[in-house]
């Protein structure tokens, strides 16, 4: 809205005043309104939003020692470390939500005069408007008492920052609906939001969060209802909001209508606030970002479009690389990098293990010591792109036609559990390798539902429980390793793929073992010598013998933790991979 001055904010001439908030406005303008050329909302009238915030609004807030970048939208973001841009970034979708746990709402900048309640209402598929007695206060009108400010209006500012200490200042105050979902007056779907207009005031209009539920233009070609509310998606915190109002009510012939001489003026300062515990419809779901290693995983929120998007988690360094076979700061290597592990310790496929040929550490059968690593014999020399490993001698996909076990999936030729090694908080489970919230406090996937530990399960298969090695699949019990392809052709027993085979698979899948020997269980007539080089006696490369547990790998690429278009690459945020502990053995001459 306009500014509706109660006193005068500059003791000079008119004329002077006029010159001063001409010259304060131009010279502000870059922080004011300074905005790309496109923009992502346009009212009817084609008018750019929101608009570049007044010279009068600007003067008052530097009047009483605050920055001009306090009352602007610009400014909010900023103090509030969110990447957005009020421009390209406004939305007026989604206009409904869906409610998690914890809702709160909080008034982060109010750039008017009016003094009006933000409420929430239970959407309907009708798109009707509620009734006034169905609009829910969540916080009041009187700000200057709920918030304890000093000044009538403009009061909450997006800083505190103020020349003035101690005359303008304000207690900041969330509010909570506790748990909508629990509120006897919640129906059970979407919620929406509304600045609650009051009688016998200028605002008497109210508007809301849902674009059809605003007065419609009726000269408009064709009718359609005015934007009086942008929505900004919040970077720094998940499934939170902006929701930003014009507060002076409009006509149907004019958005910035006329009340008292005042009209609205687009910059949306008027009342933003900034609620939590709500997101949109399909939001807040585990997804793959397309990127590589770390920030490969992401979580659904809502594009400016109001359709859910894949949102990475984390951004290219943000956090820094360790030694657990993953890309953690995506810079499209594995592992990369120095003092990732202690001294006299080497990364080695995600762990930190003795460098072999030194000391009791020596290599399995098949494999020999290359640079402190063991390596499969046919694989010495041979160098493998990102995504992929070397099996006798030859440079293979290391996901490639893997099918893991219910609930693993695949890194780099293993399949893992990404959830055994995360700890997560209280009220939160782990699902794919990420915390999230408890499922009773956001919404399950197309056929899954809320299970009594909190994680999304098939539907009827809450309350079920199975043996150890399965898995409870659309309300039955069924063999975890049931349709599984390991890497290597490894077998698959009790839910787990066991080691892919040296010199070539031996084993097949789905469960069944394909015979073979396992290291630690040596042959009668196994006669070789290991010595502490870690080169293979007449054991040669060990034909169908499969590699046990040892700090052993396949020769591995390292540009990528995944093949392409893996989906394992959504559990890899902070994970330590499940990769297997060197095993010390004494070097011995002979039997």
């Amino acid at each position: 809205m306009a500014y509706m001055p109660q006193t005068p904010f500059f003791i000079m001439p008119r004329r002077r005043a006029a010159r001063a908030a001409l010259s304060l406005f131009l010279s502000l303008a870059p922080l004011a309104g300074a905005a790309p050329a496109s923009a992502a909302v346009q009212q009817l009238d084609g008018t750019r939003l929101p608009t570049a915030v007044g010279a009068a609004e600007l003067g008052l807030v530097t009047s009483r020692g605050f920055p001009a970048d306090a009352v602007t939208l610009d400014g909010l973001f900023m103090y509030r470390g969110e990447d957005i841009d009020p421009i390209a970034d406004a939305s007026t979708e989604p206009g409904v939500f869906s409610p998690l746990c914890g809702f709160t709402g909080e008034l982060v900048l109010r750039g008017g005069g009016c003094k009006v309640a933000f409420g929430w209402y239970n959407a309907t598929a009708s798109g009707m408007r509620p009734p006034d007695n169905q609009i829910y206060e969540l916080i009041p009108a009187d700000t200057s008492t709920a918030f304890n400010c000093d000044d009538n209006d403009f009061c909450p500012l997006a800083t505190m920052m103020t020349t003035q200490a101690g005359q303008h200042d304000w207690t900041p105050r969330q509010f909570s609906a506790s748990d909508i979902r629990n509120d006897a007056r919640y129906q059970g779907g979407l919620v929406g939001f509304a600045l609650i207009g009051k009688a016998g005031t200028y605002c008497t209009q109210t508007k809301f969060s849902q674009r059809e539920l605003n007065t419609v233009c009726t000269n408009c070609t064709p009718n359609a209802p005015w934007v009086t509310t942008l929505i900004y998606t919040s970077t720094a915190s998940p499934d939170a909001f902006y929701v930003a109002f014009e507060d002076l009510p409009v006509t149907p012939t004019s958005w910035k209508g006329s009340q008292g001489g005042y009209e609205n003026d687009g910059d949306f300062n008027d009342f933003v606030y900034y609620i939590t515990g709500v997101t949109c419809q399909g939001g807040g779901q585990v997804c793959d970002t397309g990127e590589t290693g770390a920030c490969a995983v992401g979580r659904t929120g809502c594009a400016t479009d109001g359709v859910t998007e894949c949102l990475p988690v984390l951004e290219p360094g943000e956090q820094r690389e360790r030694c657990d076979n993953i890309d953690n700061d995506c810079n499209g290597e594995v592992d990369d990098g120095d003092g990732l592990c202690e001294e006299g310790l080497v990364c080695n496929r995600g762990a930190c293990v003795p460098y072999c040929g030194r000391g009791e550490v020596v290599c399995d059968l098949g494999f020999v010591c290359e640079e402190g690593l063991c390596v499969e014999q046919a694989c010495v020399g041979v160098a493998c792109e990102g995504g992929q490993v070397c099996v006798s001698g030859k440079c293979v996909g290391g996901c490639d036609g893997v099918v893991c076990p219910a609930n693993q999936e695949c890194q780099l030729g293993r399949c893992v559990d990404l959830c055994a090694t995360i700890d997560c908080g209280e009220g939160t489970v782990c699902e794919r390798g990420i915390c999230q919230s408890n499922c009773g406090c956001r919404t399950c996937p197309d056929g899954k539902t809320c299970g009594a530990d909190g994680r999304c399960v098939d539907a009827g298969c809450d309350g079920v429980t199975c043996a150890p090695g399965q898995v409870c699949v659309g309300g039955s019990c069924a063999d975890a390793c049931a349709g599984a392809v390991c890497p290597g052709g490894a077998p698959c027993t009790n839910g787990s793929c066991g080691e892919p085979p040296v010199g070539g698979p031996t084993a097949t899948s789905g469960g069944q073992d394909g015979g073979g020997l396992f290291l630690d269980e040596p042959p009668p007539d196994l006669t070789a010598t290991v010595g502490a080089g870690g080169a293979a006696g007449s054991g040669g490369n060990g034909g169908g013998i499969r590699k046990p547990d040892s700090s052993c790998a396949c020769r591995a690429g390292a540009t990528s933790s995944t093949s392409e278009g893996s989906p394992a690459r959504l559990g890899v945020l902070g994970l330590g991979l499940l990769l297997l502990a060197g095993r010390r053995r004494r070097a011995r001459a002979a039997r």
